[in-house]
């Protein structure tokens, strides 16, 4: 498997999220917030595209450009494609970061195709023609794929098409693929870009769900989930859904993702239309009123409750297998909210439920994260006014809200929470050895998971390179003392 496509495997849920998942009864969660291309759902059209672009990369006959709205499925799609062509033995480079632009882009070009860039434009492109005619001497097919094209400025446009003039005499020596929002069709349409436009061979328009399809989609995602019959979705509801998102696949995860803390809240198994219109409102996407006050409490009880019978049985299971208590997967059986109540006493009034009370007023309950650290981890945490804890017999349960959103901090994110992140883990000394000068783009690669791990090692934490609540917590405690 290419770095490409390692850069893209899932990343293990969080320990409060498998909590939720436990409750449900779910295997992993169906409805995330970051692209999921191992369960990806295929209408006819989708196929008909996957097909056809597929072939049109394997086949060398030039560029795929892949456009849609924000949320519509365009990263996920790409992902899908570049396991499509690497599976029939290509090679990949998968840029994310395209706010770089020519000479630095195709440094970046180069490295993930696992070469090390040269000084200059002119080296870098000597260099990149070797290896493309190696690869092509070999059999095996070179692409290109680009996700956020519509940051290009018309120069790095311009560079992308000259690549595509490296060739072997016979065949073109690299294919690409441009994935972009709406606006990369008009920058292209532009008159000094015309050569470029014109070897477009496949242009793929991802357009919204159907009502139809939507109805299937929901049905897929929770099945795949291992749901079963135990959540269901009225017809009221699927027409709240189809009404709130436009069809949109993004805002659909936004709101049945909040759906599933209300079937947790009331413990009914069933989404109607009040349930979805609420969801829609917490989301930001209507102007629904917002779950009362009583209701995030509850649901938020509810999350502590699942979270302590899945803690025990994982802190069981670590103990079996010696694996620490905070890598240990939680996994609970349970068809229903319900068993858990019944299974384990509620936790007593204390200071511990009057923290989770002003937590779930405070922030939206979606982002609080419930997970078992043992007591040295306990002490070093505990004094924070942000966290909640509560003693149990064999180790503590901790609440709290993350300060950075947890979706985008994972292989292949970007944005302004990944180089807060960055910021903090330079801020600590963790990118020591990185080898770049100032290693804060903004883009969660090898060299941000690298310094994770450092820096997990440095706090007596399993060196995972992901950034799950614990390690966020401790990074705050270390950044807020440098």
């Amino acid at each position: 498997m290419s770095e490409a496509a390692a850069r893209i495997q899932h990343e293990p849920a969080d320990t409060g999220t498998r909590a939720v998942l436990a409750a449900l009864g779910l295997a992993h969660a169906p409805f995330p917030q970051t692209p999921d291309a191992a369960h990806y759902f295929q209408t006819t059209g989708l196929e008909r595209d996957m097909a056809e672009a597929t072939h049109c990369l394997l086949a060398r006959k030039g560029f795929v450009l892949l456009t849609g709205e924000v949320g519509q499925g365009k990263t996920t799609f790409l992902r899908r494609l570049l396991l499509a062509v690497e599976h029939e033995g290509a090679r990949s480079s998968l840029i994310f970061n395209t706010f770089l632009q020519g000479s630095d882009l195709l440094a970046e070009v180069l490295r993930n195709f696992g070469l090390r860039p040269g000084r200059d434009l002119a080296t870098n492109l000597a260099g990149l023609n070797r290896f493309l005619l190696e690869c092509w001497r070999s059999g095996s097919t070179c692409v290109l794929f680009i996700d956020d094209a519509q940051n290009l400025d018309a120069g790095s446009l311009e560079l992308l098409r000259l690549l595509t003039n490296l060739e072997s005499g016979q065949e073109k020596l690299l294919q690409i693929v441009l994935a972009g929002q709406p606006e990369l069709e008009d920058t292209l349409q532009r008159h000094d870009l015309r050569q470029l436009a014109s070897r477009i061979v496949k242009h793929v328009r991802l357009e919204p769900l159907t009502p139809d399809d939507l109805t299937r989609y929901i049905a897929f995602r929770l099945e795949c989930a291992g749901a079963g019959e135990r959540i269901r979705i009225d017809q009221r509801a699927r027409s709240a859904l189809y009404r709130d998102s436009a069809g949109n696949p993004r805002r659909v995860h936004l709101i049945m993702d909040r759906c599933l803390y209300g079937v947790i809240a009331s413990g009914r198994p069933e989404i109607d239309a009040a349930l979805v219109q609420r969801a829609a409102g917490e989301a930001g996407i209507t102007r629904a009123r917002p779950l009362p006050r009583r209701m995030l409490v509850v649901a938020s009880a509810a999350l502590v409750v699942a979270a302590g019978l899945a803690t025990a049985a994982g802190l069981r299971q670590a103990a079996d297998t010696g694996a620490s208590p905070v890598a240990t997967m939680l996994a609970v059986p349970g068809d229903a909210i319900q068993t858990a109540v019944a299974a384990v006493p509620p936790p007593p009034a204390s200071d511990f439920g009057t923290c989770i009370e002003r937590a779930a007023t405070d922030v939206n309950k979606a982002a609080l994260q419930v997970f078992p650290v043992d007591g040295d981890l306990a002490r070093r945490i505990a004094g924070r006014d942000d966290v909640c804890l509560q003693g149990r017999d064999d180790h503590t349960l901790v609440a709290w809200a993350p300060t950075l959103p947890l979706e985008p901090l994972v292989r292949g994110g970007r944005g302004d929470a990944v180089l807060a992140l960055q910021s903090r883990l330079f801020a600590v000394g963790a990118f020591v050895d990185s080898g770049e000068a100032d290693p804060r783009d903004g883009l969660f690669g090898p060299v941000t998971a690298a310094a994770l791990r450092r820096f997990q090692q440095s706090q007596q934490l399993p060196a995972t390179g992901r950034a799950d609540p614990l390690t966020l917590i401790l990074l705050e405690n270390a950044y807020g003392r440098g």
